[in-house]
């Protein structure tokens, strides 16, 4: 019987370590930051297209970007600017306008995928149709209090010219771009946004 004594609190030990282990699993996961690009209504490219952050946490976007790539092979980037910033909490959505963090359940109106290429397209004086574009990516990145760096999401959206154009995610969820792997990419983001003719094209 003496060995039922060394049993218990060698049990006891693994319970307590499962239970923190899912405490600071859940302590991860709340402070993780999660952003969405999601496509709103259909396929139709006159549907809105939609930043929202479905983090516990308040994000401050430092920038948005459109990436298209033309069925030629060409790729043309550019910095989403006009955007509506709608926050749950807020009444008056015109006060909102670029004022403050996204916060969480918050989402920024990008506009219209059609919108977006055409505005993209215009900056860079790029004279091509709709069924010219192959794919669009869109990429955001922000501060997230908890981080060290600036963290962000992207994701591609294929354009789909049958009977008639239709926009289609490449991929099912918004890819986060929260390990240390990505944190590189992110800061050439928004490096791109500070000499953004020098990296064009």
């Amino acid at each position: 019987m003496d060995y039922i004594g060394p049993v218990s609190s060698a049990v006891m030990a693994i319970i307590w370590l499962v239970y923190l282990q899912l405490i600071l699993s859940q302590y991860r996961r709340n402070n993780r930051p999660y952003l969405i690009f999601h496509h709103a209504q259909n396929e139709n490219p006159d549907a809105l297209c939609l930043l929202v952050n479905m983090g516990e946490r308040p994000v401050h976007v430092v920038c948005v970007q459109a990436v298209i790539k033309m069925t030629s092979g060409e790729e043309h980037k550019l910095a989403v600017t006009e955007f509506e910033r709608i926050n749950v909490t807020e009444q008056d959505v015109q006060q909102t306008l670029r004022q403050g963090p996204l916060l969480n359940g918050g989402y920024l109106i990008l506009g219209t995928f059609q919108d977006i290429i055409q505005k993209t397209q215009n900056e860079i004086g790029l004279n091509a149709s709709l069924e010219d574009v192959e794919c669009l990516e869109l990429r955001a990145a922000v501060i997230h209090a908890p981080s060290k760096h600036p963290v962000g999401a992207k994701r591609a959206f294929v354009l789909k010219h049958n009977t008639g154009t239709c926009v289609y995610p490449k991929d099912i969820n918004t890819r986060q771009m929260v390990k240390r792997k990505d944190k590189q990419e992110v800061a050439q983001w928004i490096e791109s946004e500070l000499h953004p003719r020098e990296n064009n094209g």
